[in-house]
């Protein structure tokens, strides 16, 4: 299976079940900005544990591997499960809606075009660069600090600056946005 139907099959699998997430991470970036190699793709969710013979439905063995108990803890300390396709060596990490920015990401979900013919609840921009921010303040890789260049450069339009700053201000990260925008304006 290609990535593109794995992404297609995931988002309808969950669209039939009318879950609330929303598409995060690289491939929601990658619908604002630039595109670049992934094998995981990450969506944050609200579900409770009421909803777990759903999500083990939905991801049948053998065809993916699920462990209900990590799912299971997940949901109950809002914290992040994952869902291996091995066919395909696709991965799938749900992050169970818990911090105040998955929390937004998910009342504020705005339906996109991520694919030709596809279009998947994603994330809004400004939640997406605070949280890339803040992995990138974990030390986590400058591939964050390039994904949020590109979306700045190719959607500016659709990104609400002063929102944006206020978000990153309550984070403590400003300071980090700041220095991309004075990175992307020298281009």
């Amino acid at each position: 299976m290609l990535a593109t139907e794995f992404l297609a099959d995931l988002v309808g699998r969950l669209e039939s079940r009318e879950f609330r997430y929303a598409l995060v991470g690289s491939i929601a970036t990658m619908s604002f900005g630039e595109p670049r190699a992934t094998l995981d793709i990450d969506i944050v969710i609200s579900l409770d544990s009421s909803d777990l013979t759903a999500i083990e439905g939905l991801f049948p063995s053998p065809d993916f591997y699920l462990s209900i108990h990590s799912a299971r803890g997940a949901v109950r300390i809002k914290s992040q499960f994952n869902v291996i396709h091995p066919a395909s060596g696709m991965k799938i990490d749900f992050f169970v809606a818990g911090d105040t920015i998955e929390i937004s990401q998910l009342e504020h979900r705005i339906r996109r075009r991520i694919l030709p013919g596809l279009d998947a609840w994603c994330s809004p921009p400004e939640e997406l660069v605070t949280k890339k921010l803040l992995y990138h303040r974990m030390g986590a890789s400058d591939k964050h600090l390039r994904d949020i260049a590109s979306m700045l450069r190719i959607s500016p339009d659709q990104i609400d600056l002063p929102r944006l700053r206020a978000m990153t201000s309550q984070h403590g990260v400003r300071d980090l946005l700041e220095r991309v925008l004075e990175g992307s304006s020298d281009s």
